[in-house]
């Protein structure tokens, strides 16, 4: 894979909150690029698009815990079973905090457990710990 400037793909259901987002991308002037996804299935496809071309993977996946036809849990066990994606670091954003919800995130993949909304100088921090580890 090639490298270049680190990149988050948000994968989220809510209008509202990739807005967010992608506002504070704008006005945050943060060190890395931010890709959005309305639904898991675009951002997968994303993927295996890069991975045909040589192309690098995002620096971190986050995905919203509640969404139709895929939620968060099932779209980071489908990156957990494609050997080209697995190691992919994913973080699972939710509005809630259920232990339980946590907890199935953590099961199917999650590496980080992020609140909503979305933080993204946190988002930093994990892409500069994750590159420095």
């Amino acid at each position: 894979m090639t490298s270049g400037t680190a990149e988050i793909f948000y994968v989220d259901d809510s209008p509202d909150d990739l807005f967010l987002a992608n506002y504070q991308m704008r006005a945050g002037g943060f060190a890395f690029a931010l890709k959005t996804f309305s639904t898991g299935i675009a951002a997968i496809m994303d993927m295996e698009r890069r991975v045909a071309r040589g192309e690098a993977l995002p620096g971190l996946l986050i995905a919203d815990y509640y969404m139709p036809l895929i939620d968060g849990p099932e779209l980071f066990r489908l990156i957990r079973a494609n050997h080209h994606l697995a190691g992919v670091p994913l973080a699972s954003c939710s509005g809630g905090d259920d232990p339980h919800d946590r907890k199935a995130a953590a099961e199917a993949g999650a590496d980080f457990i992020l609140d909503k909304p979305l933080d993204l100088a946190l988002c930093q921090e994990l892409l500069t710990r994750r590159r420095t580890a």
